[in-house]
């Protein structure tokens, strides 16, 4: 009897410790990992960047993914560096692709994934996380080249992390039988004490996002909404955030209520956003960390994807001087 239960503990203990690896959930339908070698802090450091952009990220059955937009542009104004790429060329986010080419990686392992965009190095291929240059993964936002696919499948989460001198990533299985439709709500509002100039520019992008609708799995977009803030649509100089007068100067305001908005709820997954910090100036948000920055013609977007059930609906209006912004879910 005593033999049996020593084994019984044992085999326990075995499963706790080895079945269920750490990062790696037991509804995982894929995994892979790519070494980092003797990558330069720079390149991890842009590894690391995309990394973090691609951990969490939901793609749905029927959905479609694209590297380029979940990453985004590979900028020194977000953080990235020059570094070696894959072909050995120092260019500014090199090393991003070793994390698209992990993800595919994964991906192969899956049924119901159609390529929409799929280039690798092939030939060129000059380092050494995969030993196969067809297997490594080429992207490049400047340049358009993108990774993206359809999902026929079920859907899926890509899971990714840096551990243990690795790029790693999970695909897991996602389980809504137990959701019951949700609803929710956040509100914020910004007083205006700007000049008639500003107010206006306020008034413009205000209107181009109101009664804005994203379903599930939609992806919001400010510069994309609200397009250029450009004379020819009305936009007048202003004072913006850090108090220097440019054409549009103000709308960031209404990026910022609608931060401000969603900020605490639930099913919001931020994409992209950059706030003033230290160069904040103004009083229209007492936390320079809420005080969001947009600027069409230098790629400066707020971003975010909404993941939850329902539709959710955006309303921004200007009234006795004072900016709305509600955001409801049905």
């Amino acid at each position: 009897m005593k033999s049996k239960v020593a084994y019984l503990l044992a085999a326990a203990l075995f499963f706790a410790v080895f079945a269920a690896p750490p990062g790696v959930r037991a509804d995982t339908l894929a995994a892979a990992k790519t070494p980092l070698g003797d990558a330069s802090s720079a390149k991890r450091s842009n590894i690391e960047l995309a990394v973090e952009m691609l951990d969490g990220t939901t793609v749905y059955e029927d959905g479609y993914f694209s590297f380029n937009e979940v990453v985004g542009p590979r900028t020194a104004s977000r953080g990235y560096q020059n570094a070696v790429n894959g072909r050995g060329v120092k260019a500014m986010g090199g090393g991003v692709s070793q994390a698209a080419t992990t993800l595919y990686l994964a991906l192969k392992k899956l049924d119901g994934i159609k390529y929409d965009q799929k280039k690798t190095y092939g030939s060129r291929f000059a380092d050494s996380y995969v030993s196969s240059g067809k297997d490594a993964i080429v992207t490049d936002y400047r340049d358009e080249i993108d990774f993206s696919f359809w999902n026929s499948g079920e859907s899926f989460t890509i899971n990714m992390w840096l551990s243990d001198g690795h790029v790693r990533c999970t695909l897991t299985a996602e389980d809504w039988s137990d959701d019951e439709p949700v609803s929710g709500e956040g509100f914020s509002e910004i007083y205006l004490s700007g000049n008639d100039a500003q107010i206006s520019n306020i008034e413009l992008a205000a209107d181009s996002l109101n009664d804005t609708s994203l379903e599930s799995g939609d992806t919001f977009s400010f510069n994309d909404i609200v397009g250029p803030r450009t004379a020819r649509y009305g936009y007048q100089k202003a004072t913006n955030g850090r108090g220097v007068k440019v054409v549009g100067g103000g709308v960031a305001q209404v990026a910022s209520a609608l931060w401000l908005a969603i900020k605490d709820m639930d099913d919001i997954r931020i994409l992209e956003k950059k706030t003033y910090g230290s160069r904040y100036n103004q009083e229209y948000v007492s936390d320079a960390d809420d005080a969001i920055v947009t600027d069409y013609s230098n790629g400066d977007d707020f971003r975010f994807r909404y993941t939850g059930d329902g539709t959710m609906f955006i309303y921004t209006y200007v009234e006795d001087d004072t900016l709305y912004c509600e955001v409801s879910i049905y």
